[in-house]
């Protein structure tokens, strides 16, 4: 067994050699400071490019940013509009129902018009007066009107006559008046 001095010898022994041996092997300091800069370079070029891609992403997310919010804007914009168009919408079909009133008054003014034209005084009804008059009864579409006017046609007598055409534009300018009335309703109830 070796002693304690020999043992001591051998580890100074080993560790002179490992050490001229890895002198022997290492790299020359030029070469390690060339490496060294080299190194430096890239890192240093690395990190201007690191710095301009986050400049580039800092801009980018400010473009974005900025997108979002025209966005809420535009989408806040859309839905006022919406919501005037809904508005515009119910009003419209307001006066798409008071405007079919007041259609049928003109249309019940037309009636009466061809009825007086065939009936009025001093008119002599004939075939074309009386084909506007069924023609214009059929648009009005109203059974107490036609039974007027076929009441007017079919009179016997002075009397019954004058009676029968005495009740035709009362009844048209009623009609009218109710209509008129329906359609300022309608418009009154829209606003």
């Amino acid at each position: 067994m070796p002693t304690m001095h020999e043992n001591i010898t051998l580890v100074a022994l080993v560790s002179l050699a490992l050490l001229f041996g890895c002198a022997g092997n290492g790299v020359a300091q030029e070469k390690y400071d060339a490496l060294s800069a080299s190194c430096s370079k890239e890192r240093n070029g690395s990190a201007a490019l690191l710095s301009d891609e986050m400049a580039k992403t800092a801009s980018a997310n400010a473009r974005a940013s900025s997108c979002a919010g025209e966005r809420q804007s535009l989408e806040a914009l859309l839905s006022v509009r919406d919501s005037e168009n809904a508005a515009l919408k119910v009003k419209a079909a307001v006066l798409d129902a008071a405007r079919e009133k007041t259609g049928r008054i003109a249309q019940y003014g037309l009636a009466l018009q061809y009825y007086q034209d065939a009936f009025g005084p001093g008119k002599v009804p004939n075939t074309a007066r009386l084909k506007k008059i069924d023609a214009q009864l059929a648009v009005v579409n109203d059974a107490a009107l036609t039974g007027l006017v076929s009441g007017v046609r079919n009179c016997q007598g002075i009397t019954d006559c004058e009676h029968a055409k005495a009740m035709v534009q009362p009844y048209v300018e009623k009609q009218q008046q109710r209509l008129a009335l329906e359609a300022s309703a309608i418009v009154g109830a829209g606003q």
